[in-house]
């Protein structure tokens, strides 16, 4: 309840994919002979402008909630998470997903509004709630 509504109400939330549309990530591999390459981190490339326009949107609409998300690993949304205190972004959360099971979920979260996102693939996957975003452009 929200100065004396009697409904329910939910602050809405709008989800940003973080490699494509914040970044572009290249994983750092060690080669082994005998084994598979291993990955030991990963190189991200921070795009300017989308990083410009979170803090706008959050400084705009502050009442809306900004959920940053990650499809790679835990290692690399604590990585994101590290660059983004340091450089004095505001986000209310960051969060590794499974991709499966992030777009199986969206239909029972109905305080997401859209879902930013540069991968096609993955925009099929969130219906109406996907808004395509060419990397390292204006969100």
């Amino acid at each position: 309840m929200e100065r004396g509504d009697l409904a329910l109400w939910t602050r809405p939330r709008y989800a940003v994919v973080i490699e494509g549309v914040l970044c572009r990530v290249e994983p750092v591999t060690r080669s082994r002979r005998l084994r598979r390459d291993e990955v030991t981190g990963y190189n991200a490339q921070w795009y300017d402008v989308p990083l410009k326009r979170l803090l706008y949107m959050k400084d705009r609409w502050p009442n809306t909630a900004q959920d940053l998300v990650t499809f790679i690993s835990p290692e690399f949304c604590d990585q994101a998470a590290e660059f983004l205190d340091a450089a004095g972004m505001q986000y209310d959360e960051i969060r590794y997903w499974q991709f499966s099971t992030f777009a199986g979920t969206l239909r029972y979260k109905p305080d997401i509004q859209s879902v930013y996102d540069s991968d096609p693939a993955r925009l099929d996957q969130y219906g109406q709630l996907g808004h395509a975003v060419v990397p390292g452009e204006d969100i």
